[in-house]
């Protein structure tokens, strides 16, 4: 009974067109948010390298080996910061399907 529900059902609903997708009400304002966001996070890791190797410079100039290692954690971090925030969004898109 439910394989002849099937042989009438798909012929009807392939017969339907696949209409293009379009971005929901709202959606300019929704990417200028994440716009801003994206600026707000590049900004963020340069003060943050910036302020570890002033750090790092600081600690090796009055010879305080602590401060130094944490600006060294510093730099690092915004480094490493980076190479997500450039590499990230492609690879997600890249492993979600969305190159493709």
């Amino acid at each position: 009974m439910l394989h002849i529900g099937f042989d009438v059902v798909v012929p009807v609903l392939s017969q339907l067109p696949n209409p293009a997708p379009a971005p929901p009400p709202g959606a300019d304002k929704i990417t200028e948010v994440a716009g801003y966001f994206k600026w707000g996070s590049q900004i963020a890791l340069l003060v943050g390298f910036f302020a570890g190797l002033a750090v790092w410079a600081g600690g090796r100039w009055v010879d305080h080996h602590r401060a130094g290692k944490v600006g060294v954690v510093m730099m690092l971090c915004g480094v490493s910061g980076g190479l997500l925030y450039a590499v990230g969004y492609p690879l997600i898109n890249e492993l979600a399907g969305g190159g493709r």
